[in-house]
């Protein structure tokens, strides 16, 4: 005796709605991107065991570390400004080559987060933004929040670093009134800046009620609040480990600055804040620095365990990076702005599991190719014009490189300088002379080689490597072109 199965109509829905999932295109990864601020590249676990970041150790391990990264502008604005148009300072569209008053990127020229936002995901920014300087925006725009919407933002909350952090209109300002310590936080950061920012000591705060820690608070309760039905991204901006050297708590003691090592590039004194430093003094600087740096993973394992709640955790492209390094008394300086490998280089980190691959590319690469990179993972368009370019054919393993030289460039106090970076040499110039190292034999750039004759060929070719990509990327500066920088400040003085 045969049976017959009849399909009933309370079947076929399901029957079509098993066929339409089958057929479902994959939904998209959530992104987040953590930015630090002046984060030395000397000064990643994965190459320094004195330094503690187990959270970025594992996302390290899991994905694919960049070794050859460098910020288009070893200066806080004008790198962020890149990474969100997807051009470098010398093009028009961006025009800025320092921390200038008076600036703010033009929506219509920074399109990252629009060309994110047309993909279907919902974007946001939470922490540091530094786009800008003063309120330049509101020439053009009724409120900052209109000016973030232009940008193609759906959230903001914008954390300036301090002193600005202090001043009661941003959101960490306005956790500290609520605790009663905004005028103790304000006058403990006026002293540390008059006296000198690098002075390491411990903030007047708890670990939990610092700066990074608030931000952080913040993003989680973003990610939190998203429905998983919609992917997003995520760009949680950090300030540490910025100056000023004031890890919290127990950040403050967590290294001993007689059991840290300083790299041969460090001299034994040096003259920086209005005094002579030895190896002592940079030592207690670098144990304080180390511990902000120590706070920063332990935010990243927070967002790590707020996307795992959420359920995306495996399907999520992270980004680690920073706008620039620290000299951190290499060559007998602090802070950044030069194109020595602690300022100029930066870290990356991408991972993206059972997409990305694992390991590390030695291919000279920018840190304002993250954007791109975000838009081809979430299936966008990116905006023509662009000169960054995506890494996934990179950490896929496609290929091998996307570019044959990185450069960076600057001329915010000084003339215009810029550099270029190739697999072996670094080339740079200012308005006095050229300079080159080979960063294969040489990585602590100890020997300038452009007056060695060995060495005359090596400095014209990457002379000429410099100056081709400067033709290629329409360098409009070198004919008489005003960055917009310069039309305000000229403007201003009518």
């Amino acid at each position: 005796m045969s049976t017959v199965v009849k399909w009933t109509p309370a079947l076929v829905p399901l029957c079509l709605l098993s066929s339409a999932l089958a057929d479902a295109p994959p939904r998209k990864p959530d992104v987040i991107v953590i930015i630090a601020d002046q984060w030395s590249p000397r000064y990643v676990s994965w190459d320094n065991p004195e330094v503690r970041t187990p959270q970025l150790d594992r996302i390290a391990r899991e994905g694919m570390v960049f070794d050859a990264c460098y910020t288009p502008s070893p200066v806080c604005m004008p790198a962020r400004v890149s990474l969100l148009t997807g051009l470098y300072p010398h093009n028009g569209g961006h025009g800025l080559w320092g921390n200038a008053a008076g600036y703010f990127p033009k929506p219509e020229d920074a399109p990252m987060f629009r060309d994110i936002q047309n993909a279907g995901l919902t974007t946001a920014q939470i922490g540091k933004t530094h786009w800008t300087a003063g309120p330049a925006w509101k020439e053009q725009f009724k409120n900052s929040g209109a000016f973030h919407k232009a940008l193609g933002l759906d959230h903001v909350s914008d954390i300036p670093g301090p002193p600005d952090s202090t001043k009661g209109r941003d959101p960490y300002s306005q956790h500290l009134q609520k605790l009663g310590l905004l005028q103790a936080v304000a006058d403990d950061l006026h002293g540390r800046y008059v006296k000198g920012e690098f002075a390491p000591r411990a903030s007047v705060v708890k670990p939990e009620d610092y700066h990074d820690s608030v931000t952080t608070g913040l993003a989680v309760d973003f990610i939190r609040a998203q429905p998983k039905e919609k992917p997003l991204c995520l760009v949680v901006s950090l300030h540490s480990p910025h100056p000023p050297l004031d890890a919290p708590g127990d950040y403050a003691t967590m290294f001993d600055p007689e059991k840290l090592t300083l790299p041969a590039n460090v001299p034994p004194k040096y003259l920086r804040e209005g005094h002579a430093l030895d190896h002592a003094e940079t030592r207690a600087m670098l144990a304080n620095y180390l511990g902000k740096m120590a706070l920063v993973d332990d935010c990243v394992g927070k967002l790590a365990e707020a996307m795992k709640a959420r359920g995306t955790w495996d399907n999520t492209l992270v980004i680690f990076t920073a706008d620039h390094g620290e000299m951190m008394g290499a060559h007998g300086y602090l802070t950044k702005g030069r194109f020595y490998e602690e300022s100029v280089r930066v870290p990356l980190v991408l991972r993206w599991p059972g997409e990305i691959k694992t390991g590390r590319s030695k291919a000279p690469v920018q840190m304002m190719d993250v954007y791109p990179t975000i838009v081809e993972a979430v299936g966008g368009e990116l905006t023509p014009g662009r000169f960054a370019k995506s890494l996934l054919p990179i950490a896929t393993g496609q290929k091998d490189r996307i570019r044959t030289i990185a450069v960076s460039e600057i001329g915010d106090k000084a003339p215009l300088r810029m550099m270029a970076r190739d697999d072996r040499f670094k080339y740079w110039a200012d308005e006095e002379r050229e300079y080159l190292f080979d960063l294969e034999t040489d990585p602590l750039e100890q020997n300038e080689l452009s007056a060695a004759p060995e060495h005359r060929e090596t400095l014209s070719q990457m002379r000429e490597k410099l100056l081709t990509h400067l033709r290629s990327t329409q360098a409009n500066a070198a004919a008489g072109y005003k960055s917009k920088v310069q039309r305000l400040r000229e403007a201003a003085k009518k």
